[in-house]
C-alpha cells in the first residue's frame, strides 16, 4: 500500500513538472523571432545517468537580433551526436521574452518530452489509485 503511495505521488509530481514546464515554454515561445543562426561551438560532457559512459553534445549557435545585438547561445537539450556541422546556417525560433532561449525551426522534441512526463505522469497516477480502489 505504501508503495503504491509512493508510486502514485511520484506520477503527480511527473505530471505536475511536466505541466508547469509546457506552460512556461507555450508562454515563451508565444510569439518567436524566425532568424538564421550560425553553428559555431559544441560542449561535450559525460551523462552520469547513462547505464554506460555516454558523451552527450550540446549546440552553441550565434545570431543576430533585430537591434543587432549578436547573441551567442546553447542548445537547451543535448544529443549523443553533432546534429550540423560547426559552421552550418540553420533557422532559429527564439523567444522575445528571453532572446538566448531558441529551438531549431521544426524540432518538436521538446514538446514530445514535455506531453510525454504529462501521460507518464497521469498513468503512474492512474495505476497507482486504480490498485488501492481494486483492494490491491
Amino acid at each position: 500500500m505504501n508503495d503504491l503511495l509512493i508510486f502514485s505521488a511520484i506520477g503527480l509530481i511527473i505530471m505536475v513538472l511536466g505541466l508547469l514546464l509546457l506552460k512556461r515554454e507555450k508562454r515563451l515561445f508565444k510569439d518567436p523571432v524566425t532568424t538564421h543562426a550560425t553553428v559555431v561551438n559544441y560542449y561535450n560532457y559525460i551523462d552520469p545517468s547513462a547505464s554506460h559512459i555516454r558523451t552527450m553534445y550540446t549546440m552553441a549557435v550565434e545570431y543576430c537580433l533585430p537591434d543587432g545585438q549578436v547573441i551567442h547561445a546553447r542548445e537547451q537539450e543535448g544529443s549523443t551526436n553533432k546534429k550540423y556541422a560547426v559552421g552550418t546556417e540553420i533557422d532559429i525560433v527564439y523567444s522575445r521574452e528571453k532572446p538566448d532561449f531558441f529551438i531549431v525551426k521544426g524540432d518538436k522534441s521538446r514538446m514530445r518530452i514535455l506531453y510525454g512526463m504529462i501521460v507518464t505522469g497521469i498513468l503512474m497516477l492512474a495505476v497507482g489509485i486504480i490498485t488501492v480502489i481494486n483492494g490491491g
